[in-house]
């Protein structure tokens, strides 16, 4: 009895290592290939799913895959809508572990084979580089898991004679909901839901316990699964708290659902599809698990408006608060860190160019507009704190450019918010027909953006606003040299021309600031499209210098 109990202990511990060996391996070898998979295919609610359950079953972890969901969430770069298809997808994903258990290992029984398995491995990892390398640390907690699984089958046959299923609660009502209560406690204590499943595997395939208990068990491994993305989405923001909030409550819907379908399954298992009892129960076991998801999948799909409707009326949106995405728990993620900072100075940007474009066409208050940047000043701030604290590895070339730019955009939009103290500058703009129709052009080009923002799954056409300032670049000499005749021919007021002088290269700053905003914002992206984002041409620190 006392052998048996180390046995699975051990065997259990075993497959826990093995899991985080594989899944630390697959993330190292899909480097940033998951991120940009997640980020590029969820653009519904069904790429979402099949987003989920593909990467789910990549990474073998439904936690690591919702807990991205809610980052992602989090930064602002998933709807609601789209990172409930995650969730959904991911649920799907995770009886993929079950099902891989089950055949190589009970039915093809690879525990030998894992020991070489194991060392090639090892090998790989210590000898080979990056992704080799990562492959081999995947490959060695493949077959740490197999040995682990080995080691419990070894341990829960021991325990056979002396524990049978008379000794867990029986398949009544009140049994089953003790029994879904366990697999709930099992998985918080073991922090992952695929442990609860090979130990439910095992414990059938031993006699243990029956298909009927096994099967309750799992319907609470899924519900205990939900509390790391609970855990992740807690003082988080609004979109983080909701996804969070989705996962648990739909885990328990399609926990409750299957609670009663459970002793339909097994009623058409035995009477039907298992008659000649040829059928392992092990298999018997990873099919219900996927049929459940399923089916809650299927029944959410039409419901998943109101769904998010529920979800947004449980979690209300933050009052005016820009700094909502900028979480503590996403510095650990610097991707995600880092597309939260760009979320956030997006919104920033597209508020200081609707004062901009209020200042151009109305006359207004300056107090309340110099509040309102105030405000948003604030935000820039904390922005900047938050970058700072993020660490990245300098082998990681893609996340420190992505990075740099968003420090970048931070500096012009800083910039383009100081122009704001030579307002008096616009009242010059006014008087002079050459200056009032340059300022109506950057005007049209400062609403379409602000416009354009709105959506932020747009990519910008950058253009206009290059050609706009480079043409005022180009005719800075020759309209200065305009001006000056002008005042000599008129006996304009020396000071009236140092206004008008003062006002182009005002204008043109502006103009600069805008699209270099614009440029490092877009190429910070997550997803860099193909929309010409990459022909930029340089600048020369000559052309920044004049520009700053």
């Amino acid at each position: 009895m006392d052998s048996g109990i180390l046995n699975s202990i051990g065997g259990l511990g075993l497959f826990l290592l093995g899991m985080v060996i594989l899944t630390t391996g697959l993330k190292e070898l899909a480097g940033d290939t998951i991120r940009r998979m997640i980020a590029r295919f969820t653009t519904s609610l069904p790429s979402g799913i099949a987003t989920g359950a593909v990467v789910t079953a990549i990474l073998q972890s439904s936690s690591a895959t919702t807990v991205t969901a809610v980052g992602f969430a989090g930064a602002g770069l998933l709807t609601l809508s789209q990172s409930l298809g995650i969730v959904f997808g991911a649920n799907l994903g995770t009886t993929i572990t079950g099902w891989i258990v089950a055949i190589f290992g009970f039915q093809f029984k690879l525990g030998i084979l894992a020991y070489p398995l194991v060392l090639f491995g090892v090998i790989l990892n210590l000898f080979a580089r990056k992704r080799i390398a990562a492959a081999g640390l995947a490959l060695a907690g493949f077959g740490v898991i197999f040995i682990g699984i080995d080691s419990l089958q070894g341990g829960m046959a021991g325990l056979a004679n002396g524990i049978t299923p008379q000794n867990f609660p029986q398949d009544t009502w009140t049994g089953r909901l003790m029994l879904v209560l366990i697999g709930v406690a099992i998985t918080l204590v073991t922090q992952s839901s695929s442990a609860g499943v090979a130990m439910a595997l095992t414990a059938v395939h031993t006699g243990t316990i029956s298909l009927a208990q096994a099967g309750a068990m799992v319907i609470g491994f899924d519900v205990g699964t939900t509390f790391t993305a609970l855990l992740a989405a807690l003082g988080g923001s609004v979109a983080a708290r909701r996804t969070g909030f989705a996962h648990v409550f739909y885990n328990v819907v399609t926990a409750i659902g299957a609670y009663f379908l459970l002793p339909v399954y097994i009623w058409f298992w035995n009477d039907y599809l298992n008659q000649g009892q040829e059928l392992s129960p092990e298999i018997a076991l990873v099919a219900f698990h996927s049929l459940f998801n399923f089916l809650g999948v299927m029944l959410i799909i039409p419901f998943t408006g109101q769904f998010a409707r529920v979800i947004t009326r449980l979690v209300p949106e933050a009052v005016n608060d820009q700094t909502e995405r900028l979480e503590e728990s996403l510095i650990q993620n610097p991707n995600v860190a880092i597309e939260a900072s760009r979320s956030t100075l997006v919104d920033v940007f597209q508020r200081v160019l609707a004062v901009y474009h209020r200042l151009f066409t109305s006359e207004l208050d300056t107090d309340v507009i110099q509040d309102e940047l105030k405000q948003y000043q604030s935000t820039l701030e904390t922005t900047s704190d938050y970058l700072r604290r993020i660490n990245i590895s300098e082998s990681d070339a893609e996340t420190l450019r992505c990075y740099q730019e968003v420090v970048l955009a931070l500096d012009h939009i800083e910039r383009l918010m100081r122009r704001y103290q030579d307002l008096e500058r616009l009242k010059a703009t006014r008087k002079v027909e050459q200056l009032a129709e340059i300022a109506d052009q950057l005007t049209a080009l400062i609403a379409r953006t602000e416009t354009d923002l709105q959506d932020r799954s747009f990519v910008l056409d950058e253009q206009p606003l290059e050609h706009f300032w480079l043409e005022l670049d180009k005719n800075q000499k020759s309209t200065r040299r305009q001006f000056t005749e002008a005042a000599a021919r008129t006996g304009a007021d020396f000071d009236v021309l140092l206004g008008q002088l003062d006002a182009y290269r005002w204008l043109s700053r502006i103009s600069y600031h805008l699209w270099r905003g614009v440029h490092h914002l877009q190429k910070a992206r997550i997803i860099v499209t193909d929309i010409g984002q990459e022909s930029q041409p340089a600048i020369s620190n000559h052309e920044r210098g004049k520009n700053d």
